[in-house]
């Protein structure tokens, strides 16, 4: 099975629903996200709030469909 990468997905306090945060290539890249995240929490992307008391999650990108959908907002 083929991973096309890796999503660092974050889910609030009473919350069900991941929410993503970043797209990563390698899986120490993600679990890197999350130690730093977890030391120095980042603001949520639309309230520019601190992101605290939140749970991280590394979650595996398995098709190729997926993986065109996530990139394809991309800036750069």
């Amino acid at each position: 099975m083929k991973n096309y990468g890796y999503k660092v997905c974050y889910k609030q306090q009473g919350k069900n629903k991941y929410k993503l945060y970043v797209i990563v290539n390698t899986y120490d890249l993600a679990q890197w996200h999350i130690r730093w995240y977890e030391n120095h929490s980042p603001p949520n992307r639309k309230t520019q709030q601190p992101l605290n008391n939140v749970e991280w999650l590394v979650i595996p990108i398995k098709t190729n469909t997926e993986y065109k959908r996530l990139w394809r907002g991309c800036p750069f």
